[in-house]
Protein backbone atom coordinates (compact mmCIF):
# COMPACT_ATOMS: atom_id res chain seq x y z
CA UNK A 1 0.00 0.00 0.00
CA UNK A 2 1.33 3.48 -0.83
CA UNK A 3 0.19 6.99 -1.48
CA UNK A 4 1.50 10.55 -1.75
CA UNK A 5 -0.12 12.33 1.16
CA UNK A 6 -2.76 14.96 0.20
CA UNK A 7 -1.71 14.79 -3.43
CA UNK A 8 1.70 16.44 -3.38
CA UNK A 9 2.10 19.45 -5.66
CA UNK A 10 3.42 18.32 -9.00
CA UNK A 11 6.80 19.73 -10.02
CA UNK A 12 9.48 18.76 -12.50
CA UNK A 13 10.45 15.59 -10.61
CA UNK A 14 8.72 12.40 -9.58
CA UNK A 15 9.72 9.50 -7.34
CA UNK A 16 9.58 6.00 -8.76
CA UNK A 17 9.13 3.21 -6.13
CA UNK A 18 9.83 -0.40 -7.19
CA UNK A 19 9.51 -3.65 -5.21
CA UNK A 20 8.59 -7.31 -5.77
CA UNK A 21 4.87 -6.59 -5.73
CA UNK A 22 5.04 -2.83 -5.74
CA UNK A 23 5.32 -0.23 -8.45
CA UNK A 24 4.32 3.40 -7.85
CA UNK A 25 5.05 6.92 -9.04
CA UNK A 26 4.80 9.93 -6.73
CA UNK A 27 4.90 13.49 -8.13
CA UNK A 28 7.26 15.75 -6.21
CA UNK A 29 6.89 19.47 -5.52
CA UNK A 30 9.21 22.13 -6.94
CA UNK A 31 10.80 22.66 -3.51
CA UNK A 32 10.69 21.43 0.10
CA UNK A 33 11.43 18.29 2.10
CA UNK A 34 9.43 15.05 1.77
CA UNK A 35 9.32 12.38 4.48
CA UNK A 36 9.28 8.77 3.22
CA UNK A 37 8.18 5.90 5.43
CA UNK A 38 5.57 3.45 6.68
CA UNK A 39 3.84 6.02 8.90
CA UNK A 40 0.65 7.51 7.44
CA UNK A 41 2.00 10.89 8.54
CA UNK A 42 4.74 10.72 5.90
CA UNK A 43 4.21 12.66 2.69
CA UNK A 44 5.19 9.51 0.75
CA UNK A 45 3.52 6.62 2.59
CA UNK A 46 4.87 3.14 1.70
CA UNK A 47 3.32 0.21 3.58
CA UNK A 48 6.15 -2.32 3.29
CA UNK A 49 7.75 -4.34 6.14
CA UNK A 50 11.31 -3.44 5.08
CA UNK A 51 10.57 0.29 5.40
CA UNK A 52 10.75 2.06 8.77
CA UNK A 53 7.95 4.31 10.00
CA UNK A 54 10.01 7.38 9.11
CA UNK A 55 12.74 5.92 6.96
CA UNK A 56 14.28 8.89 5.12
CA UNK A 57 13.75 12.52 4.13
CA UNK A 58 14.08 13.60 0.52
CA UNK A 59 15.14 17.25 0.15
CA UNK A 60 14.05 18.61 -3.22
CA UNK A 61 16.57 21.42 -2.91
CA UNK A 62 18.35 22.55 -4.86
CA UNK A 63 20.45 20.59 -4.40
CA UNK A 64 18.53 17.32 -4.47
CA UNK A 65 19.53 15.19 -1.44
CA UNK A 66 18.35 12.36 0.82
CA UNK A 67 18.93 11.84 4.54
CA UNK A 68 18.50 8.60 6.47
CA UNK A 69 16.35 8.97 9.60
CA UNK A 70 17.90 6.11 11.64
CA UNK A 71 16.06 3.41 9.70
CA UNK A 72 16.24 -0.27 10.72
CA UNK A 73 17.11 -1.67 7.30
CA UNK A 74 19.16 1.28 6.11
CA UNK A 75 19.29 3.58 3.12
CA UNK A 76 21.75 3.00 0.29
CA UNK A 77 22.70 5.42 -2.46
CA UNK A 78 24.93 4.35 -5.32
CA UNK A 79 25.62 1.08 -3.42
CA UNK A 80 26.79 2.97 -0.32
CA UNK A 81 24.89 2.69 2.96
CA UNK A 82 24.15 5.93 4.78
CA UNK A 83 24.69 6.29 8.48
CA UNK A 84 21.90 7.64 10.75
CA UNK A 85 21.19 11.29 9.87
CA UNK A 86 23.72 11.13 7.06
CA UNK A 87 22.79 13.27 4.08
CA UNK A 88 24.00 12.77 0.53
CA UNK A 89 23.31 14.73 -2.61
CA UNK A 90 21.55 13.05 -5.53
CA UNK A 91 21.22 13.47 -9.23
CA UNK A 92 18.04 12.53 -11.10
CA UNK A 93 18.38 8.87 -12.06
CA UNK A 94 20.46 7.81 -9.03
CA UNK A 95 19.33 4.52 -7.50
CA UNK A 96 18.16 4.71 -3.86
CA UNK A 97 17.54 1.55 -1.81
CA UNK A 98 15.16 1.69 1.16
CA UNK A 99 15.18 -1.73 2.76
CA UNK A 100 14.10 -4.13 0.01
CA UNK A 101 12.72 -1.40 -2.22
CA UNK A 102 14.38 0.60 -4.97
CA UNK A 103 13.62 4.28 -5.50
CA UNK A 104 14.60 6.57 -8.36
CA UNK A 105 14.06 10.31 -8.66
CA UNK A 106 13.32 10.99 -12.29
CA UNK A 107 13.09 14.16 -14.30
CA UNK A 108 9.55 14.46 -15.53
CA UNK A 109 9.22 14.94 -19.26
CA UNK A 110 7.51 18.26 -19.75
CA UNK A 111 4.16 17.87 -21.48
CA UNK A 112 3.88 19.13 -24.98
CA UNK A 113 2.59 22.64 -24.58
CA UNK A 114 -0.49 23.38 -26.62
CA UNK A 115 0.53 26.95 -27.04
CA UNK A 116 3.47 29.27 -27.04
CA UNK A 117 4.12 31.55 -24.06
CA UNK A 118 4.06 34.98 -25.68
CA UNK A 119 5.59 38.26 -24.54
CA UNK A 120 3.44 40.97 -22.99
CA UNK A 121 4.14 43.31 -25.92
CA UNK A 122 2.70 40.76 -28.35
CA UNK A 123 -0.24 40.13 -26.04
CA UNK A 124 -0.94 43.87 -25.78
CA UNK A 125 -0.94 44.29 -29.56
CA UNK A 126 -3.10 41.21 -30.06
CA UNK A 127 -5.53 42.45 -27.42
CA UNK A 128 -5.85 45.78 -29.20
CA UNK A 129 -6.68 43.99 -32.43
CA UNK A 130 -9.30 41.91 -30.62
CA UNK A 131 -10.88 45.06 -29.17
CA UNK A 132 -11.18 46.52 -32.65
CA UNK A 133 -12.53 43.31 -34.14
CA UNK A 134 -15.17 42.89 -31.45
CA UNK A 135 -16.18 46.53 -31.70
CA UNK A 136 -17.05 45.91 -35.34
CA UNK A 137 -18.52 42.43 -34.96
CA UNK A 138 -20.24 42.74 -31.59
CA UNK A 139 -18.44 39.62 -30.33
CA UNK A 140 -17.12 39.21 -26.79
CA UNK A 141 -13.87 37.98 -25.30
CA UNK A 142 -12.24 37.63 -21.88
CA UNK A 143 -8.86 38.30 -20.32
CA UNK A 144 -7.59 36.24 -17.38
CA UNK A 145 -4.79 37.46 -15.12
CA UNK A 146 -2.89 34.94 -12.93
CA UNK A 147 -0.81 35.97 -9.96
CA UNK A 148 1.36 33.49 -8.00
CA UNK A 149 4.86 32.79 -6.68
CA UNK A 150 7.41 32.62 -9.51
CA UNK A 151 8.95 29.51 -7.88
CA UNK A 152 5.98 27.56 -9.19
CA UNK A 153 6.33 28.85 -12.76
CA UNK A 154 6.69 25.44 -14.41
CA UNK A 155 3.67 23.97 -12.64
CA UNK A 156 1.56 27.06 -13.36
CA UNK A 157 2.41 27.01 -17.05
CA UNK A 158 1.58 23.31 -17.27
CA UNK A 159 -1.76 23.84 -15.52
CA UNK A 160 -2.66 26.74 -17.78
CA UNK A 161 -1.74 24.70 -20.83
CA UNK A 162 -3.98 21.88 -19.64
CA UNK A 163 -7.01 23.99 -18.69
CA UNK A 164 -7.23 26.57 -21.50
CA UNK A 165 -8.04 26.05 -25.15
CA UNK A 166 -5.49 25.80 -27.93
CA UNK A 167 -6.76 29.02 -29.51
CA UNK A 168 -6.33 31.00 -26.27
CA UNK A 169 -3.26 33.26 -26.16
CA UNK A 170 -1.13 33.03 -23.00
CA UNK A 171 1.65 35.50 -22.22
CA UNK A 172 4.10 36.31 -19.44
CA UNK A 173 3.06 39.56 -17.75
CA UNK A 174 5.81 39.70 -15.11
CA UNK A 175 7.69 37.21 -12.90
CA UNK A 176 5.05 34.89 -11.46
CA UNK A 177 2.23 36.58 -13.38
CA UNK A 178 0.52 35.48 -16.56
CA UNK A 179 -2.26 36.75 -18.79
CA UNK A 180 -4.53 34.90 -21.18
CA UNK A 181 -6.75 36.16 -24.00
CA UNK A 182 -9.84 33.99 -24.47
CA UNK A 183 -11.26 34.86 -27.88
CA UNK A 184 -14.96 34.41 -28.68
CA UNK A 185 -15.77 33.87 -25.00
CA UNK A 186 -18.83 34.87 -23.01
CA UNK A 187 -18.85 35.79 -19.35
CA UNK A 188 -20.18 32.37 -18.33
CA UNK A 189 -17.51 30.59 -20.36
CA UNK A 190 -14.78 32.75 -18.83
CA UNK A 191 -16.08 32.01 -15.34
CA UNK A 192 -16.03 28.28 -16.12
CA UNK A 193 -12.39 28.61 -17.24
CA UNK A 194 -11.58 30.47 -14.03
CA UNK A 195 -13.12 27.68 -11.95
CA UNK A 196 -11.15 25.03 -13.84
CA UNK A 197 -7.90 26.90 -13.23
CA UNK A 198 -8.74 27.44 -9.55
CA UNK A 199 -9.45 23.73 -9.10
CA UNK A 200 -6.21 22.76 -10.84
CA UNK A 201 -4.13 25.08 -8.66
CA UNK A 202 -5.93 23.92 -5.51
CA UNK A 203 -4.99 20.34 -6.38
CA UNK A 204 -1.39 21.44 -6.84
CA UNK A 205 -1.59 23.33 -3.53
CA UNK A 206 -0.42 26.53 -5.19
CA UNK A 207 -2.00 29.80 -4.10
CA UNK A 208 -2.95 31.78 -7.18
CA UNK A 209 -4.95 34.96 -7.59
CA UNK A 210 -7.15 34.75 -10.69
CA UNK A 211 -8.87 37.79 -12.17
CA UNK A 212 -11.25 37.86 -15.13
CA UNK A 213 -12.36 40.83 -17.22
CA UNK A 214 -14.90 40.69 -20.05
CA UNK A 215 -15.14 42.85 -23.16
CA UNK A 216 -17.11 45.13 -23.25
CA UNK A 217 -18.48 44.80 -19.69
CA UNK A 218 -15.23 45.86 -18.03
CA UNK A 219 -13.73 48.02 -20.75
CA UNK A 220 -13.36 48.51 -24.48
CA UNK A 221 -9.62 49.12 -24.68
CA UNK A 222 -6.59 46.98 -23.74
CA UNK A 223 -5.46 49.02 -20.75
CA UNK A 224 -8.82 49.09 -18.98
CA UNK A 225 -9.41 45.36 -19.54
CA UNK A 226 -5.93 44.33 -18.37
CA UNK A 227 -6.19 46.68 -15.40
CA UNK A 228 -9.56 45.28 -14.32
CA UNK A 229 -8.35 41.66 -14.59
CA UNK A 230 -5.19 42.50 -12.61
CA UNK A 231 -7.23 44.27 -9.91
CA UNK A 232 -9.41 41.22 -9.49
CA UNK A 233 -6.38 38.92 -9.34
CA UNK A 234 -5.07 41.06 -6.47
CA UNK A 235 -8.46 40.87 -4.78
CA UNK A 236 -9.01 44.61 -5.09
CA UNK A 237 -12.35 46.34 -5.50
CA UNK A 238 -12.63 48.54 -8.55
CA UNK A 239 -14.91 50.82 -6.57
CA UNK A 240 -12.51 51.74 -3.79
CA UNK A 241 -9.45 53.22 -5.48
CA UNK A 242 -7.82 55.99 -3.49
CA UNK A 243 -8.14 59.47 -4.98
CA UNK A 244 -5.18 61.06 -6.71
CA UNK A 245 -3.64 64.13 -5.10
CA UNK A 246 -1.69 66.07 -7.72
CA UNK A 247 -0.22 69.58 -7.84
CA UNK A 248 -2.09 72.66 -9.01
CA UNK A 249 -2.78 72.27 -12.73
CA UNK A 250 -5.51 72.90 -15.27
CA UNK A 251 -7.25 69.83 -13.89
CA UNK A 252 -7.49 71.51 -10.50
CA UNK A 253 -9.60 74.20 -12.12
CA UNK A 254 -11.88 71.50 -13.46
CA UNK A 255 -12.06 69.91 -10.01
CA UNK A 256 -13.12 73.22 -8.46
CA UNK A 257 -15.90 73.35 -11.04
CA UNK A 258 -16.93 69.85 -9.96
CA UNK A 259 -17.12 71.05 -6.36
CA UNK A 260 -19.40 73.91 -7.40
CA UNK A 261 -21.86 71.83 -9.43
CA UNK A 262 -21.90 68.79 -7.11
CA UNK A 263 -24.52 70.29 -4.78
CA UNK A 264 -27.03 70.84 -7.58
CA UNK A 265 -29.17 68.19 -9.26
CA UNK A 266 -28.35 69.30 -12.79
CA UNK A 267 -27.45 66.53 -15.26
CA UNK A 268 -23.76 66.39 -16.16
CA UNK A 269 -22.09 65.14 -19.35
CA UNK A 270 -18.41 64.21 -19.00
CA UNK A 271 -16.43 63.99 -22.23
CA UNK A 272 -12.91 62.79 -22.78
CA UNK A 273 -10.74 60.10 -24.30
CA UNK A 274 -10.60 56.58 -22.95
CA UNK A 275 -8.67 56.40 -19.70
CA UNK A 276 -8.69 60.10 -18.74
CA UNK A 277 -10.70 59.49 -15.57
CA UNK A 278 -14.34 60.12 -16.50
CA UNK A 279 -15.66 57.56 -14.02
CA UNK A 280 -13.48 58.97 -11.23
CA UNK A 281 -14.87 62.44 -11.91
CA UNK A 282 -18.44 61.12 -11.93
CA UNK A 283 -17.87 59.50 -8.55
CA UNK A 284 -16.38 62.75 -7.25
CA UNK A 285 -19.57 64.56 -8.22
CA UNK A 286 -21.58 62.00 -6.27
CA UNK A 287 -19.22 62.03 -3.26
CA UNK A 288 -19.35 65.83 -2.97
CA UNK A 289 -23.12 65.97 -3.39
CA UNK A 290 -25.91 65.71 -0.79
CA UNK A 291 -26.66 62.29 -2.36
CA UNK A 292 -23.44 60.75 -1.03
CA UNK A 293 -25.29 58.58 1.52
CA UNK A 294 -27.39 57.03 -1.24
CA UNK A 295 -26.44 54.65 -4.10
CA UNK A 296 -23.98 55.49 -6.86
CA UNK A 297 -25.13 53.28 -9.72
CA UNK A 298 -22.62 52.57 -12.48
CA UNK A 299 -24.09 51.38 -15.76
CA UNK A 300 -22.02 50.57 -18.84
CA UNK A 301 -24.36 51.23 -21.76
CA UNK A 302 -22.22 49.13 -24.09
CA UNK A 303 -22.06 46.05 -21.88
CA UNK A 304 -25.68 44.90 -21.99
CA UNK A 305 -27.89 43.81 -24.86
CA UNK A 306 -30.86 46.04 -25.66
CA UNK A 307 -33.41 43.63 -24.16
CA UNK A 308 -31.36 43.02 -21.05
CA UNK A 309 -30.61 46.74 -20.69
CA UNK A 310 -34.30 47.61 -20.58
CA UNK A 311 -35.08 44.91 -18.02
CA UNK A 312 -32.08 45.85 -15.87
CA UNK A 313 -32.82 49.57 -15.97
CA UNK A 314 -36.56 49.58 -15.51
CA UNK A 315 -37.23 46.17 -13.95
CA UNK A 316 -40.02 43.85 -15.03
CA UNK A 317 -43.26 42.34 -13.82
CA UNK A 318 -43.84 38.62 -13.39
CA UNK A 319 -44.65 36.94 -16.70
CA UNK A 320 -43.72 39.98 -18.80
CA UNK A 321 -41.39 37.81 -20.94
CA UNK A 322 -40.04 34.27 -21.06
CA UNK A 323 -38.04 33.61 -17.92
CA UNK A 324 -39.64 36.41 -15.88
CA UNK A 325 -40.78 34.09 -13.12
CA UNK A 326 -41.04 36.89 -10.57
CA UNK A 327 -41.26 40.66 -10.49
CA UNK A 328 -37.90 42.43 -10.36
CA UNK A 329 -37.04 45.93 -9.24
CA UNK A 330 -35.08 47.91 -11.83
CA UNK A 331 -31.68 49.47 -11.19
CA UNK A 332 -33.10 52.97 -11.47
CA UNK A 333 -35.50 52.19 -8.64
CA UNK A 334 -32.67 50.87 -6.47
CA UNK A 335 -30.72 54.11 -7.05
CA UNK A 336 -33.52 56.30 -5.71
CA UNK A 337 -32.14 59.50 -4.13
CA UNK A 338 -28.70 58.62 -5.51
CA UNK A 339 -26.69 59.16 -8.67
CA UNK A 340 -26.89 57.15 -11.90
CA UNK A 341 -23.66 57.10 -13.91
CA UNK A 342 -24.29 56.22 -17.57
CA UNK A 343 -20.89 55.24 -18.93
CA UNK A 344 -20.38 55.12 -22.71
CA UNK A 345 -23.72 56.83 -23.27
CA UNK A 346 -22.87 57.12 -26.97
CA UNK A 347 -23.31 53.33 -27.26
CA UNK A 348 -26.93 53.42 -26.09
CA UNK A 349 -29.28 51.82 -28.67
CA UNK A 350 -31.72 54.18 -30.39
CA UNK A 351 -34.83 52.55 -28.87
CA UNK A 352 -33.36 52.86 -25.38
CA UNK A 353 -32.55 56.51 -26.00
CA UNK A 354 -36.27 57.22 -26.32
CA UNK A 355 -37.10 55.43 -23.07
CA UNK A 356 -34.25 57.04 -21.15
CA UNK A 357 -35.32 60.47 -22.38
CA UNK A 358 -38.80 59.86 -20.98
CA UNK A 359 -37.35 58.87 -17.60
CA UNK A 360 -35.16 61.97 -17.42
CA UNK A 361 -38.05 64.25 -18.37
CA UNK A 362 -40.69 62.68 -16.11
CA UNK A 363 -38.47 61.23 -13.35
CA UNK A 364 -40.70 58.14 -13.44
CA UNK A 365 -40.02 54.55 -14.51
CA UNK A 366 -42.35 51.83 -15.71
CA UNK A 367 -41.32 48.20 -15.44
CA UNK A 368 -41.39 45.97 -18.49
CA UNK A 369 -44.91 44.55 -18.61
CA UNK A 370 -46.11 47.04 -16.00
CA UNK A 371 -49.20 49.27 -16.12
CA UNK A 372 -48.28 51.95 -13.60
CA UNK A 373 -45.14 54.09 -13.42
CA UNK A 374 -43.21 54.89 -10.26
CA UNK A 375 -41.55 58.17 -9.30
CA UNK A 376 -37.77 58.18 -8.77
CA UNK A 377 -35.35 60.82 -7.53
CA UNK A 378 -31.99 60.34 -9.21
CA UNK A 379 -29.29 62.52 -10.69
CA UNK A 380 -27.91 61.52 -14.08
CA UNK A 381 -24.22 61.80 -14.90
CA UNK A 382 -23.23 60.53 -18.35
CA UNK A 383 -19.82 59.97 -19.91
CA UNK A 384 -18.59 59.33 -23.43
CA UNK A 385 -15.42 59.30 -25.48
CA UNK A 386 -17.44 60.15 -28.58
CA UNK A 387 -18.28 63.57 -29.98
CA UNK A 388 -22.01 63.53 -29.21
CA UNK A 389 -22.63 66.66 -31.26
CA UNK A 390 -21.21 64.86 -34.29
CA UNK A 391 -23.30 61.80 -33.40
CA UNK A 392 -26.40 64.00 -33.27
CA UNK A 393 -25.50 65.54 -36.63
CA UNK A 394 -25.32 62.17 -38.33
CA UNK A 395 -28.50 60.94 -36.68
CA UNK A 396 -26.91 58.33 -34.38
CA UNK A 397 -27.89 60.08 -31.14
CA UNK A 398 -31.10 61.89 -30.25
CA UNK A 399 -30.71 65.64 -30.04
CA UNK A 400 -33.37 66.01 -27.33
CA UNK A 401 -31.64 63.39 -25.16
CA UNK A 402 -28.31 65.14 -25.71
CA UNK A 403 -29.80 68.43 -24.48
CA UNK A 404 -31.30 66.70 -21.42
CA UNK A 405 -28.00 65.07 -20.46
CA UNK A 406 -25.97 68.15 -21.26
CA UNK A 407 -27.06 70.32 -18.34
CA UNK A 408 -23.38 71.10 -18.01
CA UNK A 409 -20.46 69.57 -19.91
CA UNK A 410 -17.10 68.78 -18.38
CA UNK A 411 -14.33 68.14 -20.91
CA UNK A 412 -11.35 66.25 -19.46
CA UNK A 413 -8.19 66.93 -21.49
CA UNK A 414 -5.99 63.98 -22.46
CA UNK A 415 -2.84 63.29 -20.48
CA UNK A 416 -0.59 64.41 -23.33
CA UNK A 417 -1.97 67.92 -22.79
CA UNK A 418 -1.26 67.73 -19.04
CA UNK A 419 2.49 67.20 -19.17
CA UNK A 420 3.07 68.62 -15.68
CA UNK A 421 0.89 65.85 -14.20
CA UNK A 422 2.87 62.93 -15.63
CA UNK A 423 5.69 63.10 -13.08
CA UNK A 424 3.49 63.41 -9.97
CA UNK A 425 1.11 60.73 -11.23
CA UNK A 426 4.05 58.44 -11.97
CA UNK A 427 5.33 58.90 -8.41
CA UNK A 428 1.89 58.02 -7.01
CA UNK A 429 1.45 54.90 -9.13
CA UNK A 430 4.99 53.66 -8.42
CA UNK A 431 4.56 54.23 -4.67
CA UNK A 432 1.26 52.35 -4.66
CA UNK A 433 2.68 49.45 -6.67
CA UNK A 434 5.71 49.24 -4.37
CA UNK A 435 3.49 49.26 -1.27
CA UNK A 436 1.35 46.50 -2.77
CA UNK A 437 4.54 44.47 -3.39
CA UNK A 438 5.88 45.24 0.12
CA UNK A 439 9.06 46.88 -1.19
CA UNK A 440 10.77 50.22 -0.79
CA UNK A 441 9.65 52.97 -3.22
CA UNK A 442 11.60 53.10 -6.45
CA UNK A 443 13.27 56.13 -7.96
CA UNK A 444 12.86 56.92 -11.66
CA UNK A 445 15.98 57.36 -13.74
CA UNK A 446 16.19 60.55 -15.86
CA UNK A 447 16.07 58.44 -19.03
CA UNK A 448 12.87 56.70 -17.92
CA UNK A 449 11.33 60.01 -16.87
CA UNK A 450 12.12 61.51 -20.28
CA UNK A 451 10.50 58.54 -21.96
CA UNK A 452 7.36 58.94 -19.85
CA UNK A 453 7.07 62.62 -20.77
CA UNK A 454 7.68 62.14 -24.48
CA UNK A 455 5.16 59.34 -24.94
CA UNK A 456 1.73 60.35 -26.26
CA UNK A 457 -0.23 58.15 -23.80
CA UNK A 458 -3.17 57.23 -26.07
CA UNK A 459 -4.61 55.26 -23.13
CA UNK A 460 -4.12 58.27 -20.85
CA UNK A 461 -3.97 57.88 -17.03
CA UNK A 462 -5.14 54.27 -17.12
CA UNK A 463 -2.32 53.34 -19.49
CA UNK A 464 0.24 55.21 -17.36
CA UNK A 465 -0.91 53.33 -14.26
CA UNK A 466 -0.84 49.98 -16.05
CA UNK A 467 2.65 50.57 -17.52
CA UNK A 468 4.15 51.61 -14.18
CA UNK A 469 2.55 48.79 -12.17
CA UNK A 470 4.12 46.29 -14.53
CA UNK A 471 7.45 48.17 -14.51
CA UNK A 472 7.61 47.83 -10.71
CA UNK A 473 7.09 44.08 -11.03
CA UNK A 474 9.89 43.83 -13.61
CA UNK A 475 12.35 46.06 -11.75
CA UNK A 476 14.67 44.26 -9.35
CA UNK A 477 16.83 47.37 -8.77
CA UNK A 478 16.16 50.46 -6.63
CA UNK A 479 15.90 52.58 -9.77
CA UNK A 480 13.30 52.15 -12.50
CA UNK A 481 14.97 52.39 -15.90
CA UNK A 482 13.79 52.43 -19.55
CA UNK A 483 14.30 48.67 -19.92
CA UNK A 484 11.45 48.15 -17.42
CA UNK A 485 9.07 50.09 -19.69
CA UNK A 486 7.57 49.06 -23.06
CA UNK A 487 10.31 51.00 -24.82
CA UNK A 488 9.54 49.91 -28.38
CA UNK A 489 5.93 51.05 -28.14
CA UNK A 490 6.74 54.26 -26.28
CA UNK A 491 9.47 55.34 -28.67
CA UNK A 492 7.25 54.70 -31.67
CA UNK A 493 4.99 57.63 -30.79
CA UNK A 494 5.86 60.96 -29.27
CA UNK A 495 3.72 63.80 -28.00
CA UNK A 496 2.96 66.19 -30.86
CA UNK A 497 0.89 69.34 -30.46
CA UNK A 498 -1.23 70.18 -33.50
CA UNK A 499 -4.43 72.04 -34.17
CA UNK A 500 -7.36 69.59 -34.47
CA UNK A 501 -8.51 69.30 -38.12
CA UNK A 502 -12.13 69.08 -39.28
CA UNK A 503 -13.71 65.64 -38.86
CA UNK A 504 -13.51 63.03 -41.58
CA UNK A 505 -16.61 63.07 -43.75
CA UNK A 506 -18.40 59.81 -44.37
CA UNK A 507 -17.34 58.39 -47.77
CA UNK A 508 -19.89 57.95 -50.49
CA UNK A 509 -21.42 54.54 -51.06
CA UNK A 510 -19.18 52.19 -53.01
CA UNK A 511 -19.94 51.42 -56.61
CA UNK A 512 -18.26 48.12 -57.53
CA UNK A 513 -18.75 48.77 -61.25
CA UNK A 514 -16.97 52.10 -61.40
CA UNK A 515 -14.52 51.05 -58.71
CA UNK A 516 -13.16 48.29 -60.92
CA UNK A 517 -12.46 50.78 -63.70
CA UNK A 518 -10.79 53.47 -61.62
CA UNK A 519 -7.66 52.76 -59.59
CA UNK A 520 -7.73 54.08 -56.05
CA UNK A 521 -5.40 57.00 -55.33
CA UNK A 522 -2.44 56.17 -53.16
CA UNK A 523 -1.78 58.66 -50.35
CA UNK A 524 1.81 59.59 -49.52
CA UNK A 525 3.60 57.57 -46.88
CA UNK A 526 3.61 59.04 -43.39
CA UNK A 527 6.86 60.80 -42.59
CA UNK A 528 8.61 59.64 -39.47
CA UNK A 529 10.02 62.96 -38.33
CA UNK A 530 11.75 63.17 -34.95
CA UNK A 531 9.90 64.77 -32.08
CA UNK A 532 10.48 68.55 -31.78
CA UNK A 533 12.85 69.76 -29.09
CA UNK A 534 12.60 72.97 -27.07
CA UNK A 535 15.64 74.54 -28.78
CA UNK A 536 14.50 73.73 -32.31
CA UNK A 537 12.64 77.00 -32.95
CA UNK A 538 14.24 77.57 -36.39
CA UNK A 539 12.53 74.50 -37.82
CA UNK A 540 9.05 75.02 -36.36
CA UNK A 541 7.60 76.05 -39.73
CA UNK A 542 9.03 72.95 -41.37
CA UNK A 543 7.68 70.72 -38.62
CA UNK A 544 4.26 72.34 -38.78
CA UNK A 545 4.20 71.73 -42.52
CA UNK A 546 5.38 68.14 -41.97
CA UNK A 547 2.60 67.50 -39.44
CA UNK A 548 0.03 68.95 -41.84
CA UNK A 549 1.26 66.65 -44.64
CA UNK A 550 1.01 63.72 -42.22
CA UNK A 551 -2.54 64.71 -41.26
CA UNK A 552 -3.61 64.97 -44.91
CA UNK A 553 -2.04 61.61 -45.69
CA UNK A 554 -3.97 59.96 -42.85
CA UNK A 555 -7.26 61.55 -43.95
CA UNK A 556 -6.68 60.46 -47.56
CA UNK A 557 -5.85 56.90 -46.50
CA UNK A 558 -8.88 56.63 -44.22
CA UNK A 559 -11.17 57.91 -46.97
CA UNK A 560 -9.64 55.61 -49.56
CA UNK A 561 -10.04 52.60 -47.26
CA UNK A 562 -13.51 53.76 -46.18
CA UNK A 563 -12.55 53.93 -42.51
CA UNK A 564 -10.85 50.50 -42.35
CA UNK A 565 -7.95 51.23 -40.00
CA UNK A 566 -5.97 48.06 -40.75
CA UNK A 567 -6.05 48.71 -44.52
CA UNK A 568 -5.21 52.37 -44.02
CA UNK A 569 -2.21 51.48 -41.85
CA UNK A 570 -0.96 49.05 -44.50
CA UNK A 571 -1.35 51.72 -47.18
CA UNK A 572 0.59 54.21 -45.05
CA UNK A 573 3.27 51.59 -44.28
CA UNK A 574 2.91 51.94 -40.52
CA UNK A 575 1.50 49.67 -37.84
CA UNK A 576 -2.16 49.87 -36.98
CA UNK A 577 -1.30 50.86 -33.39
CA UNK A 578 0.80 53.77 -34.68
CA UNK A 579 -2.08 54.84 -36.91
CA UNK A 580 -4.50 54.86 -33.96
CA UNK A 581 -2.07 56.97 -31.93
CA UNK A 582 -1.64 59.42 -34.80
CA UNK A 583 -5.41 59.67 -35.24
CA UNK A 584 -5.59 60.73 -31.60
CA UNK A 585 -2.64 63.10 -31.88
CA UNK A 586 -4.19 64.90 -34.84
CA UNK A 587 -7.65 64.93 -33.29
CA UNK A 588 -9.06 62.71 -36.03
CA UNK A 589 -12.02 60.57 -34.98
CA UNK A 590 -11.75 56.81 -35.15
CA UNK A 591 -14.49 55.59 -37.51
CA UNK A 592 -16.89 53.13 -35.90
CA UNK A 593 -19.21 50.51 -37.29
CA UNK A 594 -22.59 51.93 -38.20
CA UNK A 595 -25.28 50.56 -35.90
Amino acid sequence: MHHARDSLPSGRLHLLVIGDDLYATHPLPDAGSIAIGRSPDCEVFIDHPSVSRRHAVLDIGPPLAIEDQGSSNGTRVRDKRLGPSQRVELAPGDLIELGALQLVVQQRTAPVRRRRLWTHDYFDARLEEECERCELSGARFAVIHLRAQSAHAASIEDAVAAQLRTLDIVASYAPGQYEALLCETTGDEAEAARRRLAAAFAELRIEVGIGVAIYPDHGRDPDSIIARAAERARGESHDREAPLEIPETGMQTLRRLVERIAHASISVLIQGETGVGKEVMAESIHTLSPRVEHPFLRLNCAALSETLLESELFGHEKGSFTGAHAAKQGLLETADKGTVFLDEIGELPASMQVKLLRVIEERRVMRVGGLKSKAIDVRFVAATNRDLEAEVARGAFRQDLYFRLNGITLDIPPLRERQNEIGPLADIFIARACAESAREPLAISPEASTLLHRYAWPGNIRELKHVLERAVLLCADPILRPEHLPVEKMRATRTVHAEPPPPITKPAARNPTTENRKPRPTPPEIERAPAPTPDDDDSLDFKKESRERERRAIIAAMRTCEGNQSKAATMLKISRRTLLTKLDLHGLPRPRKQR
